[in-house]
């Protein structure tokens, strides 16, 4: 049986998502339900994380995001080396 690979520059319909997502990904994961955009690499790495479908607004608020189903799998599937 063969593994699919997965690579850590996942595309979206604006380019990779990168190794700033990444971060931010790891960050959003690391501060539980939700975590407030604090930095400006946030709020640039927020729009591809949000196209890529990885992070999801918290009500109607645009400064604090949670992880989605979708993005804690990417980052499960980043740490197995997949």
């Amino acid at each position: 049986m063969e593994r699919a690979t997965l690579s850590p520059t996942r595309w979206t319909a604006s380019g990779p998502v990168g190794t700033r997502c990444i971060a931010l990904l790891r960050r959003v994961r690391a501060s539980g339900d939700a975590y407030t955009l604090i930095r400006n690499v946030d709020r640039d790495a927020v729009v591809k994380a949000l196209a890529a479908g990885f992070v999801a607004w918290v009500g109607r608020s645009r400064e604090v995001v949670r992880l989605t189903a979708r993005g804690a799998e990417y980052l499960d599937r980043l740490a197995r080396v997949e």
